[in-house]
């Protein structure tokens, strides 16, 4: 499955994150760029995304993503007090 730009998605709380990226961890973020392979030999082997949280941007495997919604969705107004309540 391919999660589109713009889709927000829960990052797995067991997500064993970097120190640098452990602030996407838990977190409703959003996906800012298309699919790629692992950076290098040293990331596990898999399809990464690039994930918007606060003003950084993350690097996060896929199967380390949860999508909440589509582009362009309504997601109500749970979603939107969720992420309130994380800022």
């Amino acid at each position: 499955m391919t999660i589109r730009i713009g889709t927000l998605c829960y990052v797995d709380s067991s997500c064993e994150a970097s120190p640098a990226t452990r602030g996407a961890v838990g977190r409703i973020v959003g996906v800012v760029s298309a699919p790629y392979e692992a950076p290098d030999m040293s990331y596990l082997p898999g399809t990464y995304y690039d994930v918007a949280f606060e003003g950084w941007t993350y690097f996060c495997r896929s199967d380390k993503l949860h999508p909440i919604s589509d582009p362009g969705a309504d997601i109500g107004e749970w979603i939107e007090e969720t992420l309130d309540a994380n800022a």
